[in-house]
């Protein structure tokens, strides 16, 4: 069983702490992979939960492989993200704080496929061409762009 189903067993739609990782992947001409959401039909970077005893870079390599079907191999962490803009209430009424953590990746495989049950859709935007998102992947995807030396963690 999936530990955040187990704990949701427990608690119901209150609130928990859900760690995050999600992964931002550019192709040769350096657009930019997304996912969009079926469930509020918005575009993220592709990621998920992390399970129990799951390291982050194998999580991310999970996750992306999931939702996209690309293979990918984390690179280097561009930041942690937590706070009040990272309060997440699902559509089917659960609460969740998310502690994100967002790894540069680059593609090693796989071949994309267009959706799969949590997305309706994958595709590579330009950086100046990008859909509409969800507000804490703008603060997220501005970080990465700005290419800084060190990780974002304190904002």
């Amino acid at each position: 069983m999936k530990y955040t189903r187990w704990l949701r067993s427990y608690v119901g739609h209150q609130r928990i702490l859900q760690v995050r990782v999600s992964a931002f992947v550019r192709d040769a001409t350096a657009a930019i992979l997304l996912c969009r959401r079926a469930d509020v039909m918005l575009w993220d970077v592709p990621g998920g939960t992390l399970e129990l005893d799951e390291a982050p870079a194998h999580g991310i390599a999970r996750e992306v492989q999931e939702e996209t079907g690309l293979v990918i191999e984390a690179e280097r962490l561009i930041g942690v993200y937590g706070g009040p803009e990272f309060h997440w209430s699902y559509p089917n009424g659960d609460q969740a704080q998310i502690l994100a953590i967002f790894f540069t990746a680059r593609i090693v495989g796989g071949a994309m496929h267009p959706a799969g049950h949590e997305n309706v859709n994958v595709a590579f935007f330009p950086p100046d061409r990008l859909p509409p998102l969800l507000p804490r992947t703008r603060r997220m995807l501005d970080d990465a762009l700005a290419a800084k030396r060190e990780a974002s963690f304190n904002q």
